[in-house]
């Protein structure tokens, strides 16, 4: 499952998460501001807690919304 280090108030999240929709790809949010297990997860995988962050199955990540790194990590 791929998942989706977000926050609410974050417009890239949210921008990152309509373009997986328009991909078909299932994803499971995790809330960095909601869960602080996830915001710890995200700090333990980047080093930092900024995002979007999406992981895919693999363990590898992309950071920010960048369309182009994306597609290639999720095989689209």
């Amino acid at each position: 499952m791929v998942q989706v280090f977000s926050f609410d108030a974050c417009p890239w999240c949210t921008k990152a998460k309509k373009y997986l929709d328009t991909k078909g790809v299932a994803y499971e949010v995790r809330d960095i501001e909601k869960d602080p297990a996830a915001y710890d997860e995200l700090l333990r995988l980047t080093g930092e807690g900024s995002c979007p962050v999406i992981r895919a199955d693999s363990g590898d990540y992309v950071r920010g919304f960048d369309r182009p790194a994306i597609d290639k990590l999720l095989g689209l």
